[in-house]
């Protein structure tokens, strides 16, 4: 009687590898296997299905933006639900301050927008691209991603003083390289 083996399933970490080399497939594997897990998650937190949805795609919003950031071989569902809990946290926060905003009609007002110009954004992107590794990924995880000192020293293998140097010191390298690249006319 002979045996056939199931092909063997790719681990979250080499599809992330393969999603943060360009791979959108394993992306939407990626997707398919820890969507339902970050749901749940979420559920259990909230205990509101919708918003739990609506933060599962919103987490995924935050990893892919996030991605460049991943370091090869760290665990992806530790790092997937940090990035959850803290969308929820954010969520809530956003939910409670729009309550306390609504005037005496129970509407919220409209919010102003201060986004910085597209071509300041670029300016970012290109001097966060030069700075060295270990001060770029401080400064995404926990300026872009939104990550607490700790959980980016846990992910970063290091110390939660290590990551505060690692930004500070990082924001005056950006700092330098921005005030040394011409204005964009």
């Amino acid at each position: 009687m002979m045996h056939t083996l199931a092909p063997v399933e790719p681990t979250l970490e080499a599809l992330m590898a393969e999603y943060v080399a360009g791979n959108t497939d394993a992306f939407r594997e990626l997707h398919r296997r820890v969507a339902p897990k970050l749901q749940a998650y979420l559920f259990r937190l909230c205990r509101d299905a919708a918003l739990a949805e609506d933060v599962v795609q919103a987490t995924f919003a935050k990893l892919h933006r996030a991605r460049s950031s991943y370091l090869p071989g760290a665990k992806v569902m530790p790092w997937a639900l940090v990035i959850a809990r803290r969308t929820l946290l954010d969520e809530r926060r956003g939910l409670a301050a729009q309550l306390e905003l609504l005037d005496e009609d129970g509407v919220v007002p409209e919010r102003r927008s201060e986004a910085p110009s597209p071509d300041n954004v670029a300016d970012i992107r290109r001097a966060l691209a030069r700075l060295p590794d270990n001060y770029r990924s401080a400064i995404q995880l926990t300026k872009l991603v939104g990550f607490s000192g700790e959980e980016a020293a846990r992910l970063l293998s290091t110390t939660q003083s290590a990551i505060k140097l690692r930004v500070h010191r990082g924001y005056g390298m950006l700092r330098n390289i921005l005030s040394a690249t011409p204005a964009v006319a």
